[in-house]
């Protein structure tokens, strides 16, 4: 009869015992799950988060170099009108071509050209003529046929543009991606600190 109990008590012991390994390694299996799902949306979020601000600080570059470059022209309006010409005259052998071209500009230095209209036409052994632009910029140019293709984009919104590439390494310089990494290291590092401080606790708790 004893033995009987006896027997009846181990195997209510192991039962409980193996219950409670099927709950430990269900906790560790749920706890891990969590640590790892959280790590890949934070991971996620970094990313995000670093390539909206890149994307904001570009667009925030451009704006105050476009604001800067109409300052600049603002208040050296002639010396901007000598560039200007001077462009005009490197890009004639190019763009010079029959039956006329025309030279599309903003409403500041359309007025000027159009006060001082022989400095282009003297450029030109073809018929050239000047028009305001429909969609206004900084300044510059753009050279256009009859039909209305480009010929040649001088506008310094265009030019800007053009230059984004150079922004966004310069950018890139400065948010490297080795910070990048090191800093999604750093986070790992953390998810696995935590991993190990359950293992160490449910460790402790088998203890009591």
């Amino acid at each position: 009869m004893l033995l009987q109990k006896a027997e009846i008590k181990k195997r209510h012991i192991e039962r409980n015992i193996e219950s409670s390994k099927r709950l430990r390694d269900q906790f560790i299996e749920t706890h891990n799950q969590f640590l790892n799902n959280a790590l890949s949306q934070t991971l996620l979020n970094i990313k995000e988060s670093i390539l909206n601000l890149k994307k904001r600080l570009i667009k925030e570059l451009k704006i105050s170099l476009k604001n800067l470059i109409k300052e600049k022209i603002d208040k050296e309006y002639s010396y901007y009108i000598t560039s200007l010409i001077n462009r005009i005259k490197e890009v004639s052998p190019i763009v010079d071509k029959p039956p006329r071209v025309t030279i599309l500009l903003n409403n500041t230095d359309f007025n000027y050209f159009n006060e001082n209209f022989a400095k282009i036409e003297e450029i030109f052994k073809n018929e050239v003529g000047i028009t305001k632009t429909t969609t206004d910029f900084i300044g510059g140019f753009k050279v256009i046929t009859p039909n209305e293709d480009i010929l040649y984009d001088y506008s310094i919104d265009n030019l800007i543009s053009k230059k984004s590439s150079l922004i966004e390494i310069e950018f890139s310089r400065v948010f490297s991606e080795s910070e990048v990494k090191n800093l999604e290291k750093d986070f790992e590092q953390f998810i696995q600190k935590k991993k190990l401080d359950i293992d160490e606790f449910l460790r402790e708790y088998d203890r009591i």
